[in-house]
């Protein structure tokens, strides 16, 4: 999926990419939809226009995740070492919470 056009200029006014390159939308369009993903999976999910107090407040979560994601995307260099990615460990423990339990089948 890719960012709903009628949030499309949130996303680029936010993010301060008024007109991205190619590479630069597929990158936002990725974090758009990461970031939707990892709400949905902690049981938040897009709200319904008509409700715009939720959807002001859903954006307001939204966005900045996107703008995280947006800005730590590379490998991230301290001192010549390699840096925890904050945005992907957080994701990596949702990922890990929302896993379904192993059937007897499954188990190794």
């Amino acid at each position: 999926m890719a960012i709903p056009e009628e949030y499309k200029p949130l996303v680029l006014a936010y993010c301060q990419e008024p007109e991205p390159d190619e590479a630069d939308l597929l990158e936002l369009n990725q974090a758009w939809d990461s970031a939707e993903a990892y709400l949905e999976g902690a049981g938040v999910t897009r709200p319904a226009p008509e409700n715009a107090k939720r959807l002001s407040l859903w954006l307001g979560v939204m966005l900045p995740m996107v703008l995280d994601e947006y800005d730590q995307r590379g490998a991230q260099f301290d001192a010549g070492k390699l840096q925890d990615n904050a945005v992907f460990r957080r994701k990596l423990n949702q990922l890990k919470q929302t896993e379904p339990p192993l059937s007897e089948e499954e188990t190794p």
